[in-house]
């Protein structure tokens, strides 16, 4: 089974070679790429587990290509492991590692040593990441702490909670690598939305199951939401099959084992709570007001974003 993916940037082809035989051999997967820009957009597009990165490659240099990588909320959790000429100063090393990078290796290395620092890196990142096993990512206790870390800024916050709506007999209905599909892709329609329509340091995380939390400011809760909701409508058609499409609507037993119809339209509840009018201590608190708001919202039913106005 192939292991963990590494986005390998480096310019010069035969340390190229050598790095991907290595890493192939121990079972990883490898993407590559040969300039800062490459690097960047694959780092989007691929969302690797880890990068090991080249300084002196073609612009952006990989100083530029580290910050870049940590200003992105999609790309920011990803670790860096540099890999320096015998060139490179201390001071410009320790700067590497103070823009991001998570270790740093010297030119010309061994692979013994490449490997156990990337596997002590990969280590260390899923410990303290928590992520969901299926979209990889943050989970409960990412989030908490997420939440928690934030609140004690005291800055404007907005914390919504998304939900889909009747996900659990979709389910059941159609298999659950269906189910699993919908929700890798709901994960990235989430992603896009904020990524197109939030802040550059908002957070996205996977609570589990249909459920998600973004952490934004309360300036970004319509925008995002809206990208959501139409995202999400666009993508309904191709979730089920088409003679369901026709009617409009599939036929399973709902919580309590009776028989329903529920629509073909993929809908989604968001619950928002904003620190415009109230002081939370702590995100259980936030959690619980959540809940309470998630409840009231899917009594309503279809695609709804309520937002909690209370003082």
């Amino acid at each position: 089974m192939l292991k963990e993916k590494i986005l390998v940037v480096e310019d010069d082809r035969d340390v190229l070679k050598i790095l991907e035989k290595v890493l192939k051999r121990e079972g990883y997967q490898i993407v590559l790429a040969r300039s800062g820009k490459e690097a960047l957009d694959m780092a989007r597009d691929q969302l690797p587990d880890i990068i090991i990165l080249d300084l002196k490659i073609p612009e952006p240099d990989g100083f530029k290509v580290t910050t870049l990588l940590r200003d992105n909320f999609r790309t920011a959790h990803i670790p860096i492991l540099m890999l320096t000429g015998v060139w490179l100063e201390t001071k410009d090393k320790v700067g590497g590692l103070h823009m991001g990078a998570d270790d740093y290796m010297t030119k010309p290395f061994e692979s013994e040593e490449l490997l156990a620092r990337v596997e002590a890196i990969l280590r260390r990142t899923h410990l303290a990441r928590d992520s969901n096993p299926l979209t990889d990512l943050p989970g409960n206790k990412a989030i908490g702490r997420e939440i928690d870390q934030r609140l004690k800024k005291k800055d404007p916050l907005a914390i919504l909670y998304a939900d889909l709506d009747n996900f659990k007999p979709f389910n059941d209905y159609y298999g659950y690598s269906r189910g699993d599909m919908v929700i890798e892709k709901v994960a990235e329609i989430i992603l896009s939305s904020v990524e197109e329509s939030g802040n550059r340091n908002d957070f996205v995380g996977h609570i589990g199951g249909d459920d998600f939390v973004i952490i934004t400011t309360p300036d970004k809760i319509e925008p995002i939401t809206t990208k959501i909701f139409d995202a999400l409508a666009e993508i309904s058609s191709h979730l089920y099959k088409d003679e369901d499409l026709l009617k409009g609507y599939f036929e399973t037993e709902d919580r309590r084992g009776e028989i329903r119809k529920f629509s073909t339209r993929l809908g989604m509840t968001i619950a928002g709570a904003t620190t415009l009018k109230i002081k939370f201590e702590s995100h259980l608190e936030v959690s619980d007001r959540l809940a309470e708001l998630k409840h009231h919202g899917k009594e309503q039913g279809g695609s709804l974003l309520i937002v909690d106005r209370r003082e």
